[in-house]
């Protein structure tokens, strides 16, 4: 509940400092908005919104309304599924720290695969992840400047994806290989669990981590990458 409070008063000071007369809402955990007061009354029903919030700022960049949305950060990836314009719900009981739950909750698949996975060559081969170096990536990725391989460098490597500013890491060639078709084959893997059957279905591509995903993937019907799609979360 503090932090919830802490949070809105700071939300709702910004706006005022900016001279902004907007009125904020929170998102639910089902997608849809709620008032400020309702919001500071019920804090649990926020607890789920930073993949519902991704979900719905990819239907209105996309202006689709039924596909899957995957959300690359730093450190993970989050499936979810669009219906009709919202996140569709988990059939399940969601456990929170534990504690079973009967919140509406939205139906994401979240594997350890980001910008900063870290990638390691080791005597059985390479690996990706699932640890990661997150939001410290401008400090310690290869092409940054740092010492830590990880996913971004690889697709920098393999003519994957272009970041202004900075060059392509040296990476040996084989490594860069194997690493850019394991992260393929997370991505794709991953995608077949989130979807209703074998038929290839529309992906949207979201998050800031979502340069480091190829431009085609198997089982998809068309991977839609929206103007401004790093910032789904925000929108």
């Amino acid at each position: 509940m503090q932090t919830l409070r802490q949070m809105a008063a700071g939300f709702v000071a910004a706006l005022r400092e900016r001279g902004i007369p907007a009125t904020p809402y929170f998102g639910q955990n089902d997608g849809t908005l709620m008032q400020l007061e309702y919001a500071l009354e019920f804090p649990v029903l926020t607890i789920g919104c930073g993949p519902t919030n991704s979900i719905r700022g990819a239907a209105h960049l996309s202006g689709a309304t039924d596909a899957l949305v995957v959300d690359i950060g730093g450190t993970t990836t989050d499936i979810g599924v669009l219906v009709d314009g919202f996140p569709r719900q988990s059939a399940h009981a969601v456990e929170i720290g534990g504690i079973r739950t009967n919140f509406r909750m939205p139906d994401v698949l979240s594997v350890g695969l980001g910008g900063g996975t870290i990638i390691r060559e080791t005597e059985s081969g390479t690996t990706v992840g699932p640890d990661s170096v997150g939001y410290r990536l401008p400090q310690e990725g290869l092409a940054f400047g740092g010492s830590t391989l990880t996913a971004t460098d690889i697709a920098l490597a393999v003519g994957g994806a272009g970041i202004d500013g900075l060059e392509a890491p040296a990476v040996p060639e084989t490594v860069g290989a194997v690493a850019w078709s394991a992260m393929r084959e997370i991505l794709e893997d991953s995608i077949d669990r989130m979807k209703p059957n074998a038929a290839p279905v529309p992906v949207i591509l979201v998050g800031g981590g979502g340069i480091i995903a190829p431009t085609e993937l198997d089982g998809v019907a068309e991977l839609i990458r929206p103007d401004h799609f790093g910032a789904a979360n925000a929108v």
